[in-house]
């Protein structure tokens, strides 16, 4: 269910139907030479369309945040960065209103690395106005299965790229896809890391990508998602063993 495409009176009445929400949140950023700039919009916005189809009346979705934290590739044209806690600040204001106004149960599908710390310190305050909040990195949470169809990953690599190419394979220029097989030993931050790290703003080989790749991969982990929705939406949190 689509938030935005109910009247005020529809949406009341409908709210019976779930109280679970979804927020794909994204990022404008530099992706290789070959991808757009939308590529972390892109990808959760296609799993939100792959869900409504499946169980579009077990769920809500919310528009996009479209903006996210870009530091390191902000070296790079066209990337937008809003720091990490203006952007907490912000989804979390979104995320009390969504509870405000019925809405129990939240689950960020995010699209980018960079929005996690944002998303977690939101987290921590949401759940203290008593809701239920959880953050789905796609392209982190399924590595594993993720790579029974690609040989790697990166950013604008080629689980990524096989991703847009699915989505809409006119913007991806191909024939510009490089690779950068530069991995980082640590978690470390210093000037231009973006650059030294994200060689051509991208990591992984680029070139490997299809679209049948994509297709496997939005169709595998789409069902994963929706599993763990359920799953949220009937309270099933944990197991034990």
């Amino acid at each position: 269910m689509y938030l935005i495409n109910y009247a005020s009176d529809d949406f009341q009445k409908n709210l019976q139907k779930s109280d679970i929400v979804i927020i794909p949140v994204g990022s404008v950023e530099a992706h290789g030479h070959h991808l757009p700039l939308g590529t972390d919009i892109f990808s959760p916005r296609l799993f939100c369309e792959m869900i409504e189809r499946k169980i579009g009346d077990y769920v809500w979705i919310a528009p996009e945040i479209p903006y996210g934290q870009s530091y390191d590739l902000s070296v790079y044209p066209g990337t937008i960065h809003v720091p990490s806690e203006v952007l907490a600040e912000y989804v979390y204001a979104v995320g009390k209103s969504l509870y405000e106004n019925g809405l129990k149960k939240l689950i960020f599908l995010n699209g980018h690395g960079g929005n996690i710390n944002a998303l977690n310190l939101a987290s921590e305050k949401l759940v203290q106005l008593g809701m239920v909040v959880l953050t789905i990195n796609w392209w982190l949470d399924f590595t594993k299965e993720i790579l029974t169809i690609t040989q790697g990953q990166g950013h604008a690599g080629e689980d990524e790229t096989s991703a847009i190419l699915y989505y809409n394979e006119k913007l991806v220029q191909m024939d510009k896809a490089t690779k950068n097989l530069k991995k980082p030993l640590y978690r470390v931050y210093f000037k231009d890391r973006g650059k030294v790290f994200y060689e051509n703003a991208m990591s992984g080989d680029a070139t490997l990508a299809t679209k049948e790749k994509g297709e496997k991969i939005f169709e595998l982990l789409t069902e994963k998602i929706i599993k763990i929705i359920l799953d949220i939406r009937e309270g099933r949190y944990f197991v034990e063993e």
